[in-house]
């Protein structure tokens, strides 16, 4: 049993001794005189002396005075008690799909403790209980709406799989305060192990909100660091390890070129600290991966791969933020993406993205700008125009499966090109896109995408990549690639579906779309291979470092709010509502005895 508010019981010291005063003190009488006694034989028991206090007798309307106090300052406490029953309750269940729940301190992994919870609380339902199910991957999915059907909510489960990807907590937080933010009854339950960012504009509303942690141990040691370098000596290998656990961790380190093992060595790394090794790699070698073998509870952060002559875009998008235009980019998985409110003074950048912030001069191979032209722009600013249409666009290859006619144009700059540049799409006011081949490639859209409704369509990241490939020919994405766990990427498609081996053995079928290959499943660590012509393969690392520190959390701070972990597969009956109804009852059972009495 649980007390909210224990300080109340305090009260019955003081308000029980007035009662019992009023018991002890002498009933003030008058005198009369009567001719004989005999006629009050049961009031002559009353007469005692003369003193202010008298003995205290047994009563039973005492008994029940005290009792009713008791029971009212019992209630005043907020007495709670434990139950599996949710009572009609509006559930929403939240299950951290983040990598470090594949972490196999509880078995079979915490994931799978996160599954067995939620079966729990679905068990304890009663029919009149509703209940939802959301996970938390890099997109929160809802695996059930609200509803009392137990069967559905169970299969739902049987879909939930360990990843090595990042889970967003916080956008599945948010998309359960939708559902029942304005239900008092209502609470958001969830489970995790508390490894993320501290979650930010989250409110549960008039939900309650409740967290239960998952996990017991921080032992974990990961491989943080494989690169090469030339040097004097020839061609070297760096590998960085680090432990996040208190205790020491031995191992082994296995090291492979091009799928075959070159060096294995033993390693021993104090807990919380950090291990680093130089040695020379295989001459020749395209492919280097380190795999450490020492029987940690996470199993994806001790592989790291490092590619020889892998091609990469460096990409700086300026602005204050377009989450479509920052997936679109991602979709490359040549593209290393940097994000900055202005152009930094340092870095050398192969793309520049000017997102509806005045163009400035850069030092780029091509430069993209997106609603604000600047001095280097392929045009000239003529002031701007309301509502434009597209009107007709050019067959040039910037403009392969895209279809802009239709698109809605909120605002646009009214423009007219340079005499040496190209215009691609003209709207009902001027040019609407221009490109131009000089020293530096250069791409001018009159409108920024968050002024349309381009975002939206399907067109918008096939446009994106048409760019990216004006500035890097298709024939990189020959090579082969890595990419962290989670990320969707795009390839170039053929005329027939494209056929993926997963690093479990897995086959997977990909059709191509509007000229692309959208790859959305790679979440887990290792190598898929493609097989094409000419043939490649992608190597999937982990994904986020912070995920490695596995060491489960009590406290949370979610939105601002300080939670602590608690049981959360029953919930806390409050009683004072039926103590307060048997006092009552105790002084009504003391009214008639005193009525009775009388």
């Amino acid at each position: 049993m649980n007390l909210v508010n224990a300080g109340a019981l305090f009260w019955l010291i003081p308000l029980a001794g007035i009662i019992i005063l009023l018991y002890l003190l002498k009933m003030r009488r008058k005198e009369f005189k009567v001719p004989a006694s005999f006629l009050w034989p049961n009031m002559t028991t009353e007469v005692r002396a003369n003193s202010l206090i008298q003995k205290l007798r047994f009563s039973w309307l005492l008994v029940l005075q005290l009792l009713a106090l008791l029971l009212v300052v019992f209630a005043f406490a907020r007495p709670q008690i434990r139950s599996n029953n949710l009572s009609g309750q509006v559930t929403v269940i939240v299950i951290d799909g983040s990598a470090s729940m594949s972490a196999t301190d509880v078995k079979p992994n915490r994931l799978g403790e996160a599954v067995r919870l939620s079966k729990k609380i679905i068990d304890a339902a009663t029919p009149g209980d509703r209940l939802s199910l959301i996970e938390a991957g890099p997109t929160p999915r809802v695996l059930s709406p609200l509803s009392n059907d137990q069967g559905k909510m169970r299969q739902a489960l049987n879909s939930v799989e360990p990843s090595d990807t990042v889970g967003d907590v916080g956008e599945a937080l948010r998309l359960a305060s939708s559902l029942v933010s304005k239900d008092p009854a209502a609470r958001i339950v969830l489970l995790s192990d508390g490894v993320f960012p501290e979650v930010q504009n989250f409110s549960p509303g008039r939900a309650n909100l409740e967290f239960q942690h998952i996990g017991t141990s921080d032992a974990n040691t990961a491989v943080t660091a494989l690169g090469q370098a030339d040097s004097s000596k020839g061609p070297q290998i760096f590998c960085g390890l680090k432990n996040y656990g208190f205790s020491d961790s031995k191992g082994v380190l296995n090291l492979y070129a091009d799928g075959k093992l070159f060096n294995s060595f033993e390693v021993d790394v104090k807990g919380k600290s950090t291990f680093g090794q130089t040695l020379p790699a295989p001459a020749g070698a395209k492919v280097i991966e380190a795999k450490l073998d020492d029987g940690d509870h996470l199993a994806a952060d001790n592989y790291a791969v490092s590619l020889v002559g892998a091609s990469t875009l460096n990409v700086l998008l300026v602005g204050k933020g377009d989450l479509f235009l920052e997936r679109a980019l991602s979709l490359d998985p040549r593209v290393v993406l940097y994000k900055s409110e202005s152009v930094p003074s340092t870095g050398h950048y192969d793309l520049v993205v000017f997102d509806n912030v005045p163009e400035q001069p850069v030092n780029a191979l091509g430069v993209l700008t997106l609603g604000n032209a600047g001095q280097g722009s392929p045009v000239k600013v003529n002031g701007t125009t309301p509502k434009p249409t597209v009107k007709s666009q050019s067959d040039s290859p910037l403009l392969k499966n895209v279809a802009l006619s239709g698109t809605f144009i909120a605002s646009a700059q009214r423009v007219i090109a340079a005499p040496d540049a190209e215009v691609l799409v003209q709207g009902s006011d001027g040019p609407l896109l221009v490109a131009s081949l000089g020293v530096q490639r250069h791409v001018y859209a009159a409108f920024a995408p968050l002024n349309s409704d381009f975002p939206l369509q399907v067109s918008f990241p096939i446009f994106i990549g048409n760019i990216l490939d004006f500035l890097a020919p298709k024939e990189t994405f020959n090579s082969n690639l890595a990419v962290p766990a989670g990320r969707m990427i795009a390839l170039p498609a053929g005329a027939s579906d494209l056929s993926i081996t997963a690093p479990n053995g897995d086959s997977l079928t990909v059709p191509p779309t509007n000229g692309q290959y959208i790859l959305r499943d790679l979440n887990t660590v290792g190598r898929y291979d493609i097989h094409s012509k000419p043939s490649r393969s992608i190597y999937v690392t982990f994904g986020d470092d912070s995920q490695s520190n596995i060491a489960p959390v009590d406290k949370l701070m979610l939105g601002g709010l300080n939670v602590a972990s608690n049981d959360v597969t029953s919930r806390l009956l409050d009683w004072w509502k039926p103590l307060v109804l048997f006092a009552l009852f105790v002084l009504s059972l003391e009214w008639w005895l005193f009525m009775r009495k009388s």
